[in-house]
């Protein structure tokens, strides 16, 4: 106890002295965790080279747990590839697998994807706090700064952004129009694809109650390891099921392609395209130094 009240203490006379270096410069301070532990717990389990799927729809860099936000806590297993991909923003755009599938974050070193840490963070008192929703949605400002700010001490990450067209498709209206249902205020909220064996043989069910759009397009991202613009110009919750072949050609099955059954049991297409889209590129990496 009295390490980590130490800790506190160094940690704010440091936190001080950016204040002052920050003021005489004429910038603000960039917000920072009041404390941050960093330790290496292990590899990924049937972690694959940059930018190859992982098994189960994850991409590459992204095997960890969900993070813990509560209150001024902020607590996470994952891997550097993963923090980094929070810290720069991408939740806003369904976070770690999309940035993987797209392949828009490229360099540095194989252990920030190969690499787990335990992150143990304390959000400064008088900073705003967040909840898990907000963080997971990419409303938590804060500490995507104070992770930037932990990134670049503690792992001595250096980064640059740079815009690449990628393969991906446009999610579009058909002709005849969506067929996708309007939810209930008191339907169950869900969202998933489940591998089943039915008359068709083996399928996948895409299932949805009270879903937006843009969480349509994560789990088709999902299936089709490419990005997917929403282009649908459809707003609201819905309710969907469809069922399709597996994407990834896996067992003999007589469902229609997901391509077909997007079109038939829910009005929507899929449609090749290439999108810019920003993508960053890794200068600098190290591992952390023990606490």
């Amino acid at each position: 106890m009295l390490l980590i009240e130490n800790l506190k203490v160094i940690t704010r006379y440091l936190f001080c002295a950016c204040v002052v270096a920050a003021a005489a410069s004429g910038q603000a301070p960039a917000p920072t965790f009041e404390v941050a532990s960093v330790k290496p717990v292990g590899q990924v389990e049937g972690g694959g080279a940059a930018g190859t799927p992982a098994a189960g729809g994850i991409g590459v860099g992204c095997d960890g747990h969900a993070p813990q936000v509560a209150g001024r806590r902020f607590t996470v297993t994952t891997t550097a590839y993963a923090l980094i991909t929070w810290a720069y923003g991408y939740n806003k755009t369904w976070g770690c697998s999309y940035v993987s599938f797209a392949d828009l974050l490229t360099g540095g070193p194989a252990w920030i994807r190969s690499e787990r840490f335990e992150i143990q963070a304390l959000i400064p008192e008088g900073a705003p706090t967040y909840t898990f929703e907000q963080f997971m949605r990419g409303d938590a400002t804060g500490i995507e700064q104070m992770l930037q700010s932990m990134l670049a001490d503690r792992f001595r990450l250096s980064v640059h952004r740079e815009t690449k067209d990628v393969p991906a498709y446009a999610l579009t209206v058909v002709k005849g129009g969506s067929k996708l249902v309007p939810s209930k205020a008191d339907d169950k909220r869900m969202l998933g694809i489940r591998r089943q064996t039915d008359a068709n043989g083996l399928a996948d069910k895409l299932t949805g109650r009270r879903v937006e759009i843009r969480d349509l397009a994560f789990m088709l991202l999902l299936a089709t390891r490419r990005p997917v613009i929403d282009r649908t110009g459809l707003a609201g919750e819905f309710n969907f099921e469809a069922d399709f072949a597996p994407f990834d050609g896996t067992g003999d099955s007589a469902a229609p392609s997901l391509f077909t059954a997007l079109q038939q049991q829910m009005g929507l297409r899929l449609e090749t395209t290439k999108a810019p889209l920003d993508g960053l590129v890794i200068d600098r990496a190290e591992r952390p130094s023990t606490n």
